[in-house]
């Protein structure tokens, strides 16, 4: 399957494709995988494979990762995890200056999977089976082929503060939330 997939994050820095670290064998070098990506981009791909699909499930095709196997054990805990990591694939997207229409579509996986992730264990079985960071590690491959604009305008910039502010909040509320919930329920409790 080497070199089948072309837009790996490879090209963020105009390198060639490689095998995802779930594809390549155990014994394969970082150096064999990603020949010419960026350390970053390294660490960010390999995260978002350990929270999206790190672990098999014997006897079936099926992957999963921490991110819903941290939810279920600590509320909120999964959503801190998966709102860190998404912030670094968007900064990756920043960085490769995407349109802002991708980078909004990107926030919008990340706000419906921080939606639904508020609900308890329902957040959890949907974490398993939307994967917001791998699908937005997808769109980043999809439009990393395009050549990198020397300056964005001004609006581009005013429009992914906006944006990010939006991911930010997206993020922190559940947190806070599940905080609250907690606070709430052991306050009861005395």
């Amino acid at each position: 399957m080497k070199g089948e997939r072309a837009g790996d994050l490879t090209s963020l820095v105009g390198g060639s494709t490689h095998t995802p670290m779930h594809l390549a064998s155990a014994e394969t070098p970082d150096d064999a995988r990603w020949p010419s990506a960026s350390p970053v981009s390294k660490l960010v791909e390999r995260v978002v494979f350990l929270s999206d699909s790190a672990l098999p499930i014997p006897g079936t095709s099926l992957r999963v990762g921490l991110d819903p196997i941290i939810g279920l054990l600590f509320p909120g805990g999964g959503d801190a995890v998966g709102g860190a990591i998404s912030l670094s694939v968007l900064f990756l997207a920043l960085q490769k200056r995407l349109p802002t229409w991708v980078v909004a579509r990107m926030v919008g996986n990340l706000a419906l999977d921080a939606a639904v992730g508020v609900v308890p264990l329902v957040g959890d079985v949907f974490d398993f089976g939307f994967r917001a960071n791998q699908r937005n590690l997808d769109i980043l491959r999809a439009h990393a082929e395009r050549p990198l604009p020397a300056r964005m305008p001004a609006r581009y910039w005013l429009g992914v503060a906006l944006l990010l502010t939006a991911a930010v909040v997206c993020i922190c509320l559940p947190i806070v939330l599940s905080a609250y919930l907690v606070y709430v329920f052991f306050r009861g409790q005395a």
